[in-house]
């Protein structure tokens, strides 16, 4: 961009008309490509820049570079993101009529097919006309497009446009509705003799959740679970191969859906062994993959394996970009060899991967075994582990001691979806949902009516179960947003008092089975009672100053017999130190999730206002001697629900995957009088040298203790803490 406009200094409009305007052309795409800065500014300089470049690119004097430059134009229309978005539409769609004046099927065939399967995308998401006639119009187009792109002569635009047909079929308005259903299904299955697994593999899982999709929401359950297994065999590779967080961030998205999907189809096909073994599988894989491919995890390999998995990505990139060219470009290897290096490049790469884990265990796991995931079921306890979808719902109750799951393990909830779950988290304007109530301050009501709610909704029906099966524990695997709802707290009357779903059960978290596993392996060793506490009371402005930290971290380090560390003392290098020897780390000071940034910058403050980040605690942290790790801060137990729907990007997975056995961590913005109370109770209770308690029964406790007193009875004071892990 930068030399673009230095260039317009030298090739102006006046002097060299045509240079510059092909500059500007230049400079126009470039904003319309721009990653840094604001997209939505990026995208107006794209368009100014098309619009000036225009007036030297004219129809009657240049038909085809006005062409050019009025496609550009419409597209930067299409995805445009100020102004009003029926307004841009009906733009894009004008001009591309306008370009197809110049661009016809008999001079400029190829120029031609792509303007109309551009019109034909604007016309499915146009929002003035008649809906019915907009996807009619599109289906026809996409129909002629194809006279042109066929599958001989442009294979993979071919199966582009036969994927978008499929798309618009699939929403169609008019004609018969099974119709329509199996004339998208034709249509995604031939996309798919292009979007070949080993060749495309990022088209080929795009064309098969498009696939599952219509299956899953036509309730065809044997055919969606077949579509979705493949997704998720796709997803790994993909994984692997995504060279951003961006990228990452959006296979683990689609992924996670197709494991929620696949487990619900096994579900309703009466699996349910086979359904919990996929969900737990999608939670170990995105949650362990994520963190492992992310480049904070590859710091913990070896310079030589960081190195190996890096080439093998590019080396893949490189032969899925010459698959891409035409089949007649001077560059692109014949079919049949071309897809044989991109499958023994793939194969490179997993051997790789392999060759990792032998010396790195933790790196990109596999997946739990059943009778594993079983074992990790608490004497007295059962698992509870909700699964929500679009067409409704289901809860595993599997008590301690099963062998095998059953029908009688799993309540239905047919009439409770994934929309309800969003509800209840998110909500609307006038009923909002906890995230709603949260951030715009109504905490304390918010909380009283979404746990109330929560009970009715959801968990009601859990705890019948729980109590036909008489069990004191629960591990509680969230999904669907679930775990940023404090489900400990949800409540009923019962004769005329309040109770609480803790009242009856001591209730651990965990973020997924695998790392519950790596938890409990770790807590048999970690014995001592080595502490590091930290406080932190003082901060630069315009952060508030805490003043009961102090106090907390030296009544807490009077409990363990050993000298905090405070404000000054509680730096970032102090901790990452002295941590390492830690078998109890307390941290109590600020604390933040990155709303609407990068997740990986959710952390900590301490000294100073300096920032222990996840992505540090990540790749930084060695915390196998951790037992217990209690981050005494706001908002330490908060996931991005935005990015991915299981809960595994947060503090909690953070620190466990850096080897703590279990994490207390807060859901919102916390009391800091009320904390330092609650905290220095727990670790009396732990500490009790005639009774000591696990941290999750001393949490427990503690919040009972609390809400004793009348002050602090509402939950906005206690039930904010959980704890994840053993």
């Amino acid at each position: 961009i930068a030399a673009y406009q230095q260039a317009l200094a030298v090739r102006t409009q006046s002097a060299k008309p045509v240079e510059w305007a092909t500059t500007m052309m230049n400079l126009a795409t470039a904003y319309s490509d721009r990653i840094r800065g604001d997209k939505a500014e990026n995208l107006e300089q794209a368009i100014s820049a098309y619009q000036q470049a225009l007036a030297v690119r004219t129809q009657s004097a240049r038909p085809v570079e006005w062409a050019e430059a009025l496609n550009n134009l419409a597209s930067a229309y299409y995805s445009r993101v100020r102004g009003d978005k029926a307004e841009n539409l009906e733009q894009a769609i004008a001009a591309y009529r306008q370009v197809l004046t110049v661009f016809t099927q008999s001079a400029r065939p190829v120029e031609w097919a792509g303007t109309m399967f551009n019109l034909a995308l604007a016309n499915v998401t146009r929002i003035r006309g008649d809906k019915a006639e907009n996807l009619d119009q599109a289906i026809a187009t996409y129909q002629q497009v194809l006279a042109v792109r066929t599958q001989s002569a442009m294979p993979v635009e071919w199966a582009l446009t036969v994927m978008n047909l499929a798309n618009a079929y699939s929403i169609r308005i008019r004609g018969d509705k099974a119709e329509n259903l199996e004339q998208a299904i034709a249509a995604y299955q031939q996309a798919l003799t292009v979007f070949t697994r080993p060749a495309m593999p990022a088209e080929y899982s795009q064309t098969l959740r498009n696939l599952g999709a219509l299956y899953f929401n036509d309730r065809r359950w044997s055919e969606a679970n077949h579509v979705y297994s493949g997704v998720i065999e796709t997803g790994s590779s993909l994984l692997a191969l995504a060279a951003t967080g961006a990228g990452r961030q959006q296979n683990i998205t689609e992924s996670a859906l197709a494991y929620v999907r696949s487990a619900y189809c096994a579900l309703r096909l009466g699996q349910p062994s086979a359904a919990l073994e996929r969900l737990e599988a999608g939670k170990t894989r995105l949650q362990e993959e994520s963190f492992a491919l992310d480049d904070t995890n590859l710091l913990r390999l070896s310079e030589g394996q960081r190195d190996q998995i890096r080439i093998a990505r590019a080396h893949i990139r490189a032969l899925e970009a010459e698959y891409r060219l035409p089949t007649d470009h001077p560059q692109r290897r014949e079919e049949l060899e071309l897809t044989a290096a991109l499958r023994a490049a793939r194969e490179e790469q997993e051997s790789i991967i392999d060759a990792v884990r032998v010396e790195q265990p933790d790196f990109m796991p596999g997946d739990l075994a059943l009778p594993e995931i079983l074992a990790l079921i608490p004497p007295d306890g059962a698992l509870v582990a909700p699964l929500f979808t679009s067409q409704g719902s289901g809860v595993f109750i599997v008590p301690h001691g099963a062998q095998n799951v059953i029908t009688d393990h799993v309540i239905m909830l047919d009439d409770f979806t994934d929309g309800d779950a969003a509800r209840l988290l998110i909500g609307t304007e006038g009923d909002p949902g906890w995230l709603r109530g949260y951030l715009e301050g109504d905490v304390e009501e918010t909380l009283e009516t979404i746990t109330r709610r929560l009970w009715d909704d959801l968990v009601e029906a859990i705890d019948a179960r729980l109590q036909t099966l008489g069990v004191k524990r629960v591990l509680f695997m969230p999904q669907g947003g679930l775990g940023l709802l404090p489900v400990h707290a949800a409540w009923r009357e019962v004769d005329g008092q309040r109770r609480y779903f803790m009242d009856d059960y001591t209730i651990t978290y965990a973020p997924s089975a695998y790392a519950l596993q790596a938890a409990a392996k770790r807590a048999a060793n970690q014995t001592g009672k080595n502490a590091l506490i930290a406080g932190v009371s003082h901060y630069p402005e315009p952060m508030s100053d805490l003043p009961n930290t102090a106090s907390e971290a030296r009544a807490i380090a009077d409990l363990f017999g050993v000298s905090p560390l405070l404000d000054g003392q509680a730096v970032v290098a102090a901790v990452n130190a002295l941590s390492r020897s830690a078998n109890y780390l307390h941290l109590a000071c600020h604390g933040s999730f990155a709303w609407g940034g990068d997740t990986y910058q959710a952390g900590l403050f301490l000294h100073n206002g300096e920032m222990l980040t996840m992505g540090e605690i990540m790749g930084q942290l060695d915390l196998k001697q951790a037992r217990l790790v209690t981050l005494s801060a706001c908002e330490t137990g908060i996931t991005d629900i935005r990015k991915a729907p299981d809960e595994f990007l947060g503090l909690p997975a953070a620190f466990m995957q850096a080897g703590a056995s279990a994490v207390v961590s807060s859901l919102w913005t916390v009391e800091d009088r009320s904390t330092a109370l609650l905290m220095e109770k727990m670790y009396q209770l732990m500490l009790d040298k005639d009774n000591p308690l696990e941290p999750a029964v001393a949490l427990r406790e503690a919040q009972f203790w609390l809400r004793s007193n009348p002050v602090y009875a509402h939950p906005f004071y206690w039930a904010a803490f959980k704890i994840d892990g053993v």
